[in-house]
């Protein structure tokens, strides 16, 4: 078994249950403003940061509003989703504290927002395994570039190489992979149509006990 030194988890779908309640928030939205949605839109806005497809939907669809007013209203329901509902993901507890038992610095990487991300971790008792929370937004880059891993390896001063990744999201996988880091996909049934793809191409698996057969 390699020596990591250093282990980033996703969150949405990887550590938290949550995907159901991200795959219609833009179609959500536009429903509540009476717009029809058009069926390209899941896949317009998926690897995209909170904050591009709010920026998107301002754009693609002419609201006045300024992007920061379009992306509070988009996460109104979400925010108390967050605070109040969304569960750990089955087993992912254990395999956190593993990690984290092994002595080296573990972090989540999110596209999601730090404070929601935070609220959820707390009341799943996982946040106290976390030596940092980082947002995609505030790194300035996306998780489907490798970028984003490289840079966060050079922030720990570790090499890709080096480095334990655990993403659901086919577009996640490859990029780490891409970064060369060691990743461990966890299944998600908002994956599933990629799910076959995300096995060939990570090192290991994890598939929680709710979930796929």
């Amino acid at each position: 078994m390699a020596e990591w030194k250093l282990s980033i988890f996703d969150m949405d779908g990887t550590l938290l249950d949550s995907m159901p309640y991200w795959e219609n928030v833009g179609r959500d939205y536009l429903q509540s403003k009476g717009i029809m949605v058009p069926e390209d839109l899941k896949q317009s806005i998926e690897t995209m940061t909170l904050r591009e497809s709010a920026a998107y939907i301002k754009e693609r669809f002419g609201f006045k509003e300024p992007v920061e007013i379009l992306l509070k209203d988009m996460l109104k329901n979400i925010i108390l989703a967050y605070q109040f509902l969304i569960p750990a993901k089955s087993g992912m507890k254990q395999v956190v504290k593993k990690e984290k038992e092994a002595g080296h610095p573990v972090i989540v990487l999110t596209s999601s927002d730090k404070d929601c991300a935070a609220a959820a971790l707390k009341r799943t008792g996982l946040y106290h395994f976390f030596d940092q929370i980082y947002t995609a937004d505030e790194l300035g880059m996306r998780k489907d570039s490798p970028e984003i891993f490289c840079a966060l390896c050079e922030t720990y001063g570790v090499t890709t190489e080096e480095t334990h990744c655990f993403e659901d999201a086919f577009y996640a996988v490859k990029a780490a992979k891409e970064a060369g880091c060691y990743v461990t996909a966890v299944y998600d049934p908002s994956m599933e149509e990629w799910w076959e793809e995300i096995k060939q191409l990570s090192d290991e698996q994890i598939v929680p006990i709710y979930g796929r057969k």
